[in-house]
């Protein structure tokens, strides 16, 4: 049966056509600036003179040219990258602007947005994002902290014009890794209209957008990459009405260019840091749980997949030490680490190197250790190889992980993938096989012992329509089976969802589930309001149907204020009931209060109430907890939390805990 599969989906893969479209301008000259301009947002065409200028924006939604006119600049020096735009707009009591706060949520305000690939070689690139009001979010590669001095700092300014608005970035060199005597970089610079739930971009990519799609800014005379040594210090101290106590840790960041970064970690503290309230909504597996530890986030592309390592498993890590880089067409990864499980310690070990053998194709080799009470080892090996056309993306992975020690077993997926436009068809085709003890301790397998493929398919568009915005259509079928013939679950899922011009949404979804012996059917309905106003949007969405043998109904409520200029309120209200023929009905309610008030864009105050109670299997568990926080991330100074309460208690604690984080450059 698996060569059928193998061959199936390389000859699926191979037989597509190759003639790509072509990114227009494929290349750009680099223009040094005489003189650096002022970030004040206003694009004064003396300081901008030398600089590069880009005419228009391109819709690949539309497919022409945009329909508001923008207009950018793009030009350096020896110390920075610096970038404007002119965003015109017919209505400008149409522009949306309602984050203030840096890192925060831009997806629903007017954006500009730099996307620069030091490698050029169509990797993932650095991202820089500005709202029409000058709040600010990036993201890195490989993943990097939250806290601003060490993941490097920016600068970026807005100005309203009568017909638009204007924004001004500048972005050090010194916050880019990128290799020695580099002279070009891949460059994407768009605009986002929300109320459109369009984008346009610079360059043309025709109607299929990627970030892989990038022009190359070519020419470039760079200063030597330069990189200093980051300490990050802190120190927390925590009280309750038993004891008094203080901690302190440290974590060192060290970067040489591009082929190294290194990192090391001793005694970190996270326990006063507020981890999301896991939804009270019936599933059959655990539920996967985000990363927020700085250590893990700073590197994160360079460690294996959650089917080998899981970090959330690493849960008291005393000490850590962390490298990662890059050497010409090798990217490399190595992670070690001491933490606590039952009282015992173990250590572990995880590395990743990968080769990029051909344009957006690599093969990685994988590796996890882990030792002391146990001992085990994870070794593995990832293709990733695409193909980009004018009709879009196609993809094609293939994963083989082997488990030894007191457990062994073989974990294999294999994926194709392809990405198109609208009004085009989208799919996924993949085949899984997991043999029964194939449970790594420091991976994440919810279910072994089984083989099974999934096909999924999405078609979407944007109509010219005065009401309909935007419509999607999801379908997915799954079928997996036990070692030993007997049926795991098959199942089918479809979704139907509309994007009104109101800003309100509709989503229609029905499941068919069948899971020995249970056979699950449900229905179920959202509507969602003011899907563009962070602080007024709110949805209510419905499930009905059977479920693990019982008659099962769903409910959530959400819903966002601004109580007062710069105060906000959650709400989010959920329930499950699950009533079966003979035994007790499951239930379950949940309650979660989230108040903040933002003083300014680098700190506020906030507080957060969590009632629930769960009765599952004739067992009842209940929280009543409240807590709240003062938080502090700056640009100069020091980082500052502070949280009365115990964040994931089941029950309020009379507890202060202080955490002070002070980043120093050597």
């Amino acid at each position: 049966m698996r060569p059928c599969i193998y061959s199936v989906l390389l000859g699926a893969y191979m037989g597509v056509p190759l003639f790509a479209q072509p990114v227009e301008p494929r290349s750009f000259p680099a223009q040094k600036l005489s003189r650096p301009p002022v970030i004040d947002g206003v694009v004064n065409p003396d300081e901008w003179a030398e600089a590069y200028l880009v005419e228009r924006f391109w819709s690949p939604s539309r497919q022409q040219w945009g329909a508001f006119p923008t207009r950018a600049y793009i030009g350096y020096d020896s110390e920075a990258v610096y970038v404007a735009f002119i965003c015109e707009d017919p209505d400008p009591s149409q522009i949306r602007a309602q984050e203030t706060k840096r890192g925060g949520s831009l997806e629903n305000d007017d954006t500009v947005l730099v996307l620069l690939e030091p490698q050029a070689r169509g990797l993932e690139p650095y991202s820089f994002t500005v709202n029409a009001r000058g709040a600010q979010a990036d993201e890195f590669p490989a993943g990097t902290t939250e806290n601003i001095r060490w993941r490097g700092d920016w600068q970026a300014a807005t100005h309203s014009l009568p017909n638009g608005w204007s924004a001004e970035v500048r972005i050090p060199f010194r916050i880019l890794r990128y290799p020695p005597k580099q002279t070009r970089f891949g460059v994407i610079l768009e605009r986002y209209i929300p109320r459109l739930n369009e984008i346009y971009t610079f360059p043309n990519m025709g109607a299929y957008y990627s970030t892989r799609r990038q022009s190359l800014w070519t020419g470039l005379e760079l200063p030597p990459p330069r990189y200093p040594v980051i300490l990050l210090p802190y120190f927390t101290g925590d009280s309750d009405p038993d004891r008094t106590h203080g901690r302190g840790g440290l974590d060192v960041r060290y970067i040489a260019g591009d082929p190294l970064t290194a990192l090391l970690t001793v005694k970190p503290d996270f326990r006063n840091i507020a981890a999301d309230v896991a939804r009270v909504d019936f599933s059959y597996t655990e539920k996967v749980l985000a990363e927020t530890r700085p250590f893990f986030q700073e590197g994160s592309e360079f460690l294996p997949g959650r089917a080998m390592f899981y970090s959330v498993r690493v849960q008291d890590l005393n000490a850590g030490l962390k490298a990662f880089g890059a050497l010409g067409d090798w990217r490399y990864g190595a992670t070690v680490g001491e933490y606590e499980h039952n009282g015992r310690l173990r250590q572990f070990g995880v590395g990743r190197i990968r080769y990029q053998f051909a344009e957006r194709s690599f093969v990685s080799l994988l590796g996890v250790r882990l030792q002391g009470d146990v001992q085990e080892d994870t070794l593995g090996a990832l293709l990733d190889t695409q193909r980009i056309t004018g009709e879009g993306e196609l993809r094609l992975t293939a994963a083989y992980y082997r488990l030894s020690g007191d457990r062994e077993g073989v974990y294999q997926q294999y994926t194709l993938y392809r990405n198109a436009p609208e009004r085009r068809p989208n799919y996924l085709l993949q085949y899984t096989d997991i043999e029964p003890n194939y449970r790594p301790r420091l991976g994440f397998a919810p279910e072994t012992g089984y083989r099974g493929w999934r096909v999924g398919a999405l078609w979407f568009d944007r109509p010219n329509s005065e009401r309909l915005l935007y419509t999607e259509t999801r379908l997915e079928a799954t079928q997996r089976t036990r070692y030993g013939g007997d049926r795991l679950d098959e199942g089918v899922a479809i979704t139907q969802q509309w994007l009104f011009t109101s800003q309100n949404r509709l989503t229609l979804s029905a499941d068919y589930l069948n899971r020995p012996p249970n056979i699950d059917r449900t229905l179920g309905i959202e509507y969602a309001w003011n899907v563009l106003d962070i602080y007024r949007t709110g949805a209510l969405s419905v499930r009905v149907g059977e479920q693990n043998g019982g008659r099962s109904l769903y409910a959530l409520l959400t819903q966002a204020y601004e109580l007062a200029p710069r105060l906000r309120l959650r709400l989010e209200l959920e329930s499950l009931d699950i009533d079966y023929p003979s035994d007790p009905t499951d239930r379950a309610r949940q309650l979660i209060f989230t108040l903040n008030y933002e003083i300014d864009p680098e700190r506020a105050v906030g507080g957060r109430l969590v009632l629930n109670r769960l009765e599952f299997g004739g067992e009842t568990e209940t929280t009543r907890n409240f807590y709240l926080t003062y938080l502090q991330r700056v640009r100069r100074g020091f980082d500052l939390y502070v949280i009365y309460g115990l964040p994931n208690a089941t029950r309020a604690q009379n507890r202060l805990a202080v955490k002070i984080i002070t980043p120093l450059e050597l």
